[in-house]
């Protein structure tokens, strides 16, 4: 099972929660947060280049973090952080956040609004050893120490709407191949190779975060994360049974975007291989490949548009969080802050 999925799964999708409806309610019912909300920037445009140029003057000789300070009108005290990506937890940074969290005197009033976390049933590793990456073990020290810790992430499902409405130029086509491609350097990162019933459940649930056959997508019934891990032998191999047709979707749409290359092949015995490096930089869901002398394409306007309803949803856990009298810790990856600073800058300044 890839780490990613293993340490993540999120809410049951359908109908908004009762979060999301308070995330909105109070984005509508004040105008300095709605105005705040609307200078997170994008990525790939100009302003983001220009903010991440910037970007290291913030940064921790010793530990690359970008530590960001504010205090609201009541003297609540908001922290953003912007991490870089590690999976070893002897680096410098993941000690400096776990010495940080757990030198927090008044727990009880601090909140972890953290990245990568979508808030399954036991999602959060007993012991921060077990962690995978810096978020997953701040979540670990941060339930060992008694804070709460909120799940930063939104349902992709959610997220994969708001694109196709926000952009109408985007096909559903489109975002599933998207999905698809980032849940592949999973699934194949230590091989090339990898048996269709170990991956089938979760390339499946990552095309589907497109919709279902009904609404004009892949699949003909979209799962979450949660119900991945769960998955019984026999709902598998339903799974299974669909993706034949998949692959041969994913190939046709990667070739829109990469004419005469192929992206899968599926052989009879049930091999699944990957015949392109998904690694090779800049990647395809870098949302601004500019920077690495790369072209934009439409997978590049989906991660630009996926990073900003992420970020949109961050701010608001944030502002949320404020108002149930919470100090939040909201730690993201560095290049987050770039885009997440004039917001939290406009709201906190």
């Amino acid at each position: 099972m890839p780490e990613e999925l293993k340490n993540n799964t999120e809410a049951s999708k359908g109908q908004p929660s009762q979060l999301g409806k308070e995330l909105s309610d109070i984005v509508d019912g004040n105008n300095k947060v709605r105005e705040a909300e609307t200078q997170i920037i994008i990525s790939g445009t100009q302003a983001y280049q220009t903010a991440e140029k910037g970007r290291p003057e913030l940064e921790d000789p010793a530990t690359g973090i970008v530590e960001l300070h504010y205090t609201n009108s009541s003297g609540s005290e908001i922290t953003l952080i912007g991490t870089h990506h590690v999976s070893d937890m002897a680096d410098p940074e993941v000690q400096y956040l776990g010495d940080k969290l757990q030198s927090i005197s008044d727990k009880s009033s601090k909140v972890l609004i953290l990245e990568s976390q979508y808030g399954e049933e036991g999602g959060i590793p007993d012991n921060p050893e077990d962690a995978f990456g810096e978020f997953a073990y701040m979540a670990a020290v941060g339930k060992q120490a008694g804070i709460e810790v909120i799940p930063g992430e939104p349902d992709p499902h959610d997220t994969a709407k708001k694109i196709l409405v926000e952009r109408p130029g985007i096909t559903r086509d489109e975002v599933a191949l998207h999905y698809g491609l980032k849940t592949l350097v999973g699934v194949f990162r230590d091989s090339p190779t990898a048996s269709l019933d170990a991956v089938a459940p979760y390339l499946h649930h990552s095309v589907g975060v497109a919709g279902d056959k009904s609404e004009g997508g892949w699949v003909e019934k979209s799962t979450t994360r949660d119900e991945v891990v769960r998955m019984s032998e026999q709902e598998k191999a339903i799974i299974v049974k669909e993706m034949p047709a998949i692959v041969d979707k994913l190939n046709a749409e990667f070739e829109k975007i990469k004419p005469g290359e192929r992206l899968l092949q599926l052989e009879p015995d049930g091999k699944l291989t990957l015949l392109y490096d998904l690694n090779k930089p800049p990647v395809l869901w870098d949302p601004s490949p500019e920077q690495s002398g790369g072209q934009p394409n439409v997978i590049t306007e989906i991660s630009r548009m996926d990073m900003l309803m992420r970020d949109r949803h961050t701010f608001e856990l944030t502002v949320h969080a404020i108002k149930r009298g919470k100090e939040p810790i909201v730690a993201v990856g560095s290049s987050h802050v770039s885009t997440l600073k004039p917001a939290f800058d406009a709201a906190y300044s």
